[in-house]
């Protein structure tokens, strides 16, 4: 089952009060959705725009939906190196918002270096 599209406008509001007005030009806060996953990137623009205009983007989180079971969402953290994901210890929840808010709140310090 995707992600319901009602939890767009709140992904994108989320993102974008991550950075600061005065640094949105450095860095960028964004989502996609791919199925029932929700991936959360930190993006940079080139250090040598001259040789390659795209941006870097460096995983931050991925929100599941449906996991563990129907209507819960869980949160993943990137692995190093192989490009897999591990689960996140932390309680399942209805909705994405609060998972949201850990990761905003990174209390272990894993998902912003």
């Amino acid at each position: 089952m995707p992600v319901p599209k009602e939890y767009q406008p709140l992904l994108s509001r989320w993102c974008a009060e991550r950075v600061s007005p005065s640094a949105r030009g450095t860095t960028q806060i964004a989502y996609t959705i791919h199925g029932d996953q929700i991936t959360i990137t930190e993006r940079h623009p080139p250090a040598y725009p001259e040789l390659n205009s795209a941006w870097s983007a460096t995983r931050i989180a991925q929100l599941r939906y449906n996991d563990p079971e129907k209507g819960l969402w869980r949160i993943y953290l990137p692995v190093a190196g192989n490009g897999g994901w591990k689960r996140y210890d932390h309680s399942p929840a209805h909705n994405p918002e609060a998972l949201l808010t850990e990761i905003a709140e990174d209390p272990g310090s894993v998902f912003w270096a």
